[in-house]
């Protein structure tokens, strides 16, 4: 699948002598060439496989980065004033918030499979150490991809083709215990919309109360969140998302009843969505957590292996893993 770059640059943000973020502004866009061509595959894979995105659209009440993209769009900016006028952007929303934050920033606008995209990272700059083909100990720095700090992809065919959508931007969160609206959505003009975790969440009631529908078996059920966990693992792998008329044409129909039609008439499903891999798990477990006590099993084993009393509040288990089992002899 080829990823086609129109357009591409980066920029610095730098920590001064006082601690505040400062911006270094490149001139000129960057030549493709293999190495921008292999950073930007790489980039892209990783954006897309990459979980826990957020989604959004703009804000009505703040059209000034929607501005920004308007104006590159109709190129009455060039990429290059708009990437040093967004980054200006950022820079102020960082001093306004009084943060610091250093790093490489980088604008593309790329093609792929037919839709146009533009993606703004920030990306850790890390120093290194390499040895040269003369045996030569030297340092070096490079881009650490696979940490990202923020990223946004702004999906330009969407936004042209459907306004009123509510998933035209995506974003991969910054470090632990920081939430990108902090200054990132600020910065693009955007509020959060979609959710995928309640998306997935949604997904596994719709399975559950689907196979009741159909009355299928103990087994049968087990069978078929098992091919609905398959299904959506495959598509975590390949960074693609859920389709609801694949994954119904997965599940097959009984007595005209299939899996799309029943979500449509009750469920605010999205006809594609990225899944939740933390939500999977309840496709295939029982799990559950509180007072110092954290359990998962197969959902298989209920009734085998491990019996459950509602009304004395109970589970028996037969067959211990033998890594707890030796844990417990000591």
């Amino acid at each position: 699948m080829s990823l086609d770059i129109e357009h591409i640059i980066v920029h610095s943000l730098f920590l001064d002598e006082h601690g505040q973020t400062q911006l270094a502004t490149r001139d000129e866009e960057l030549a493709t060439g293999p190495a921008v061509n292999d950073l930007m595959a790489e980039l892209h894979h990783i954006y897309n496989v990459k979980a826990g995105k957020v989604f959004g659209y703009f804000n009505d009440e703040d059209d000034s980065f929607r501005d920004l993209v308007r104006r590159v769009e109709d190129q009455s900016l060039s990429f290059t004033h708009f990437s040093h006028q967004a980054a200006e952007r950022l820079l102020a929303e960082l001093k306004r918030l009084d943060m610091s934050e250093q790093g490489v920033l980088l604008f593309v606008r790329y093609q792929w499979l037919g839709a146009h995209y533009l993606l703004i990272a920030l990306l850790d700059n890390k120093d290194s150490v390499t040895v040269n083909e003369k045996l030569e100990v030297n340092h070096a720095s490079y881009l650490d991809l696979g940490k990202m700090q923020l990223a946004a992809r702004l999906d330009l065919t969407e936004l042209r083709i459907r306004p009123e959508s509510k998933r035209y931007f995506s974003f991969i969160k910054g470090r632990a215990g920081r939430k990108v609206s902090d200054f990132f959505l600020n910065f693009l003009s955007c509020i959060e919309g979609m959710d995928p975790k309640a998306q997935s969440q949604g997904l596994l009631k719709a399975v559950d109360e689907f196979c009741e529908a159909r009355q299928l078996s103990t087994q049968e059920t087990l069978e078929s969140k098992a091919l609905v966990d398959k299904y959506c693992k495959e598509q975590l792998k390949e960074g693609e998302e859920l389709e609801l008329r694949e994954l119904s044409a997965e599940l097959g129909s009984d007595n005209d009843l299939d899996f799309y039609q029943f979500v449509s008439e009750e469920y605010q499903l999205e006809d594609k969505f990225p899944v939740d891999r933390s939500a999977l798990k309840g496709l295939t477990k029982y799990v559950g957590s509180g007072g110092g006590l954290t359990i998962s099993f197969d959902q298989k084993l209920l009734g085998e292996r491990i019996q459950y009393d509602a009304n004395t509040d109970t589970l028996v288990i037969q067959g211990l893993p033998p890594n707890l089992k030796s844990q417990l002899a000591k």
